[in-house]
């Protein structure tokens, strides 16, 4: 696994990251790891254990939590992947503190980093998190170059086309119609121009997205080909969300 390197100080390249993270703990969760780590990048994967919004059999088991931990990061998303806002502070708290509870029970070590559920929480529910022992949480906060707070962690891209990000292909595209429709109509291209941008400027790039929508709009091979653009970079360093920590503010 990628997980070193760092700047080129002989050319005085600015210091690149490359993350990744997958969410919901889906039974699909095995094959998007296969493509990591062919391509020999870390992932953090967050696991409901017992999310209440997939069938009993397209959760990830217990045997399939173990095995994606020898690899790779486990982190927290509830119990049930329950919305926290629409809940009390004391039942919240009880979703995400049982859930680390029982990842850490499948998988024989700490958790401590976590997600929250559709990237919903309030002020509280951040402490909440913070008393329930995480040290990182990650948000769906999209964009972004650098990683902010350690317990409000932004991403730069969805491994999925968001339709609400039109002005946003605009501005990136610098006003170029054909350019500024494949970065709305393609998140595989708009990743690797994320990407590309990152290593001319510097910061982390994040890519998050969840195996199960990449298999119901068929995008498998446009994941492979943003995890082989960004893969076996000499200037980058490869990380899993909790080795972020250092970087966050």
């Amino acid at each position: 696994m990628n997980t070193t390197t760092s700047a080129d100080s002989s050319t005085d390249r600015p210091r690149v990251t490359v993350t990744t993270s997958w969410d919901d703990g889906h039974v699909l969760d095995p094959r998007l790891a296969a493509l990591l780590s062919r391509y020999r990048l870390p992932g953090t994967f967050y696991i409901a254990p017992r999310n209440l919004e997939f069938a009993p059999a397209d959760r990830l088991p217990a045997a399939g939590i173990r095995e994606l931990a020898e690899q790779f990061e486990i982190g927290g998303h509830t119990l049930t992947h329950r919305r926290l806002p629409q809940l009390s502070d004391a039942a919240a708290a009880e979703e995400i503190r049982t859930g680390r509870i029982e990842l850490e029970d499948i998988i024989g070590r700490p958790v401590t980093s976590f997600c929250y559920p559709r990237g919903e929480y309030t002020p509280e529910q951040v402490q909440l998190v913070e008393q329930a022992g995480f040290t990182l949480a990650r948000t769906v906060r999209r964009s972004s170059l650098a990683p902010g707070r350690a317990l409000e962690l932004g991403t730069t891209v969805n491994a999925y086309a968001h339709r609400v990000d039109g002005p946003l292909a605009l501005r990136l595209a610098a006003g170029r119609p054909w350019r500024a429709a494949r970065l709305f109509l393609a998140w595989d291209e708009l990743a690797i121009h994320w990407f590309d941008r990152c290593l001319r400027e510097g910061g982390v790039f994040h890519l998050w997205g969840h195996s199960w929508e990449v298999e119901a709009r068929g995008d498998w091979w446009r994941l492979e080909r943003v995890l082989a653009h960004i893969a076996f970079r000499p200037q980058v360093a490869y990380r899993t969300n909790r080795e972020l920590l250092q970087l966050a503010a």
